[in-house]
C-alpha cells in the first residue's frame, strides 16, 4: 500500500452517536487519508472483510456478544488487521491486552489522532524501515514470549538499562508501541512461532 493509498476503516459500533461521532473524530486527523465505513452487525462486518480487507477495525468489545480480535484475525485469515477496541467503561486489563490500541471515549482529538495514525504507520510492511539488529530481534523473540526487562537481562547477560534503550530503539523504527503489535510483527515475520507465544 502507497502512502497515497487511502486506509480502510471499520467502525463495527451499534451506537449511532459512538459510531458517527468517532467517523467524525478520524475525519478530521490532519493528514490521514481514510475510507471509514460504520458497521452495526457482525454479518454487516465479515461482508465488509470479504469486500476489502480492513487495515483497521474500530470496536466496541461487546460488539456482537463478545468480540475476540486474535479469533477474528484468525478466523479472516487478516494478521496485518489492527483492531482497536472503544472503551466506554474501565475495560478488563486482560481482555485489553488482546486490541492493537484501546481508544476510550473520553479520549481528546490529539490523542485519538494518535493513535490511530500509529497504526496506519504499522499497516505498511513493505516501506523501507531501519532495519533490527540480530539482537533486537532476539529481543522481541524474548518480549513476546512474556519475559520481563529483568528477565530478558539475566537471559542474556545484559543490564536492565540495556535492555530497555533496546526496546526503545525497536518501537521507534517499528513504530509499534503495543505488545499485540510486537507479536503480530514477531509472527508475520518469522521471528517467532506462533505456538511459543502464550495467547
Amino acid at each position: 500500500m502507497s502512502r497515497e493509498e487511502k486506509n480502510h476503516i471499520v467502525i463495527a459500533e451499534t451506537s449511532p452517536v459512538l459510531s458517527s461521532g468517532f467517523s467524525q473524530c478520524i475525519r478530521r486527523i490532519p493528514g490521514l487519508q481514510a475510507n471509514i465505513i460504520e458497521v452495526k452487525t457482525t454479518t454487516d462486518l465479515q461482508e465488509c472483510a470479504k469486500a476489502s480487507s480492513p487495515d483497521i477495525i474500530i470496536v466496541n468489545p461487546a460488539f456482537g456478544g463478545i468480540f475476540n480480535p486474535v479469533a477474528w484475525k484468525e478466523e479472516n485469515n487478516a494478521p496485518e488487521t489492527r483492531i482497536v477496541a472503544i472503551e466506554t467503561g474501565k475495560l478488563n486489563p486482560q481482555a485489553a491486552s488482546l486490541f492493537d490500541e484501546v481508544i476510550s471515549v473520553i479520549d481528546d482529538l490529539d490523542t485519538i489522532s494518535r493513535k490511530i495514525k500509529s497504526l496506519c504507520i504499522s499497516s505498511y510492511p513493505n516501506e523501507e524501515k531501519e532495519s533490527l539488529s540480530n539482537r533486537e530481534k532476539e529481543i522481541i523473540s524474548h518480549v513476546v514470549r512474556g519475559l520481563t526487562n529483568q528477565e530478558i537481562a539475566d537471559k542474556l547477560f545484559l543490564s536492565i538499562h540495556t535492555v530497555i534503550t533496546h526496546r526503545r530503539n525497536i518501537a521507534r523504527k517499528l513504530e509499534i508501541h503495543s505488545a499485540t503489535g510486537l507479536t503480530i510483527y514477531a509472527i508475520v515475520n518469522k521471528i517467532v512461532d506462533i505456538a511459543d507465544i502464550k495467547l
